[in-house]
């Protein structure tokens, strides 16, 4: 099975999350890493399998994500999975949803089966930091909690959960 994961990073929390996935997926499958930038609608069309990451900005995936969704070429038994990373511990299953909702809506468009997403924790970028204590009006202790909350992730219990979602997934 040709398996593609492909990812948009930022900070490098989206990477490692893809990195960890193709590692799982390359066990068993021929499968390949590549950032979104350097894919095609028509490179896309050749793989069995694509495993699509994101951070969330704003609670939305990532504009460049969005448009690689939307370029997409209609398949027949082609897969896909979503992975993203977010600054905050947890997300109610609800906010989840509209999360993945750009992916499950480009695979019913293309007629890609979808078969899930995987959420991580991701440590948000220094300088983001103060545009988002603010957004979230938070007081310097509130925010002080929130970044100990996001210190060290995506860890390796976060690199173990997504290499168990990639086997789940190519199952």
């Amino acid at each position: 099975m040709k398996v593609l994961v492909t990812y948009f990073s930022q900070s490098g929390n989206t990477e490692k999350i893809a990195k960890a996935i193709c590692e799982e997926a390359a066990q068993a499958n021929e499968a390949e890493l590549k950032k979104l930038e350097d894919i095609t609608p028509e490179g896309v069309a050749e793989y069995d399998v694509i495993f699509i990451g994101s951070p969330l900005h704003s609670g939305s995936l990532a504009a460049p994500v969005k448009e690689c969704l939307g370029v997409l070429k209609t398949s027949s038994g082609q897969k896909m999975a979503g992975f993203i990373t977010h600054m905050a511990p947890a997300y109610p299953d609800q906010d989840m949803e509209a999360f993945t909702e750009p992916i499950k809506a480009a695979c019913k468009d293309k007629g890609i089966e979808y078969k899930g997403c995987f959420d991580c924790q991701g440590f948000l970028a220094e300088a983001m930091h103060g545009p988002v204590q603010k957004k979230l009006n938070m007081d310097d202790e509130q925010w002080a909690g929130m970044v100990k909350a996001m210190t060290g992730h995506p860890n390796e219990e976060d690199v173990a959960n997504a290499k168990a979602y990639a086997k789940e997934v190519l199952g």
